[in-house]
């Protein structure tokens, strides 16, 4: 039976990513605008450089990244922060809580089933800039390196939710969480590489940054797929991305058992 709960939530989240599936084609179109003012953006700073490769990067792989960075990033948003807390502040959990299924659970598998599509859609996108920008380009990209880049992705989805998860427990001891959620957003987007590729913020932040499961998100699966991570280094950020995925699950566990003590349950 319970089994049979989490295959109704992962369809919930089916049926919920279809009846919203036009908020997601809007997220895709609203990165268009960012898309360009990084073209030109770019553009001029390699025009006046003087040179062919600025922080490592090619032009060419530079506004590749650019482009697969800003749809990658889309997709691994999670957006479950504010519906998260609002059970937690709201008493919502109660009805967990009295019903033989974990919350963990539940939104995971809810999560799966919103992402499903997204994610099939995000990689027919994501595989036809590679093709244009490759042609465009002159550039080619191995079809081994495709397979890995899609199991890259996956853990990247996976991972986005751990760390959204284990933040989301802080609405247990603050009274205002949404300012918060709207930092850590921004925060996570930079430190992913969503924004920026992470080399140009040095080498001493690039070793800091390779402390922490961010990388991993964005710059990991672009970097794989454009091919300026290659070698023995994919498969130590594939293991990487399983290490985090596994430590965020017991950090999520801890984080929220403490915050369940703490649980008032008003409402619900």
């Amino acid at each position: 039976m319970i089994r049979n709960k989490y295959v109704v939530a992962f369809r919930i989240g089916f049926q919920s990513s279809l009846e919203y599936r036009f908020n997601f084609f809007l997220s895709l179109i609203s990165a268009v605008f960012p898309m360009i003012v990084q073209y030109y953006m770019w553009t001029a700073v390699y025009a006046n450089a003087g040179e062919s490769s600025i922080f490592g990067y090619s032009y060419r792989e530079m506004i590749m990244y650019t482009i697969l960075a800003a749809v990658i990033s889309k997709l691994v948003i999670t957006n479950i922060e504010y519906s998260i807390a609002e059970d937690i502040k709201s008493g919502g959990l109660n009805k967990y809580i009295i019903q033989p299924i974990y919350y963990f659970g539940f939104r995971i598998s809810s999560y799966i089933g919103q992402r499903l599509i997204y994610f099939v859609i995000s990689l027919f996108i994501i595989f036809a800039l590679t093709y244009a920008l490759n042609t465009f380009y002159n550039l080619h990209t191995e079809e081994e390196r495709m397979i890995i880049f899609c199991l890259s992705l996956i853990l990247s989805i996976i991972l986005s939710f751990m760390i959204s998860y284990a933040i989301c427990a802080c609405a247990f001891w603050l009274s205002e969480i949404s300012y918060f959620f709207v930092v850590t957003s921004l925060l996570i987007n930079i430190m992913s590489g969503g924004i920026f590729p992470l080399d140009i913020f040095g080498e001493r932040l690039q070793q800091l940054f390779r402390f922490m499961p961010f990388h991993y998100m964005i710059y990991f699966p672009v970097n794989v797929l454009n091919g300026k991570i290659s070698g023995e280094l994919i498969w130590q950020g594939i293991i990487g991305q399983g290490v985090w995925i596994a430590l965020l699950m017991l950090i999520c566990h801890l984080v929220w058992k403490w915050g369940m003590k703490r649980y008032l349950g008003l409402g619900g």
